[in-house]
């Protein structure tokens, strides 16, 4: 499995405040024979939205047929413009993984949103079984195991 820094984030794109933290975004991309992966970890916000939605349609022109997968296991925040760009990936077939109360809780929020858009997105468990809709085993899908894909 390959791993690629989609872009060299760091201070010098940060907002950085006087305690010397940053606050930015960091997109990893991790090819694999299956699929393609945006590892996501920061800030889905303003003004980084533009690089998650430069990083998807990379992976799209890149993909060769590949299914795309959203990691956001690591993300920190998430505002309404980061929202709506997961939205569009959504629409466009990304799968979201969660990992995490609050990564799962927004999650489960764009898919209940997704659901109300679209007629009844896929939803697919870290079991390996696709369904359509809310589970009634969970909570809308979302467990709370190790990993769970979503979409």
């Amino acid at each position: 499995m390959a791993a690629q820094d989609w872009r060299g984030f760091g201070c010098g794109r940060a907002s950085c405040g006087t305690d010397g933290g940053c606050q930015v975004l960091k997109i990893t991309i991790i090819d694999s024979a299956a699929e393609q992966r945006l590892k996501v970890e920061g800030k889905v916000a303003e003004p980084w939205v533009s690089e998650l939605e430069s990083a998807w349609n990379h992976v799209q022109q890149d993909g060769r047929g590949r299914r795309i997968v959203v990691d956001l296991s690591n993300m920190t925040f998430i505002d309404t413009r980061g929202e709506a760009a997961l939205m569009a990936l959504i629409n466009d077939g990304a799968r979201l993984i969660a990992k995490g109360v609050y990564s799962e809780y927004v999650v489960k929020r764009l898919l209940k949103r997704a659901e109300k858009t679209q007629a009844r997105p896929r939803t697919h468990v870290g079991s390996g079984r696709e369904r359509s809709g809310p589970s009634r085993e969970s909570n809308h899908g979302v467990q709370r195991s190790p990993m769970k894909e979503m979409h």
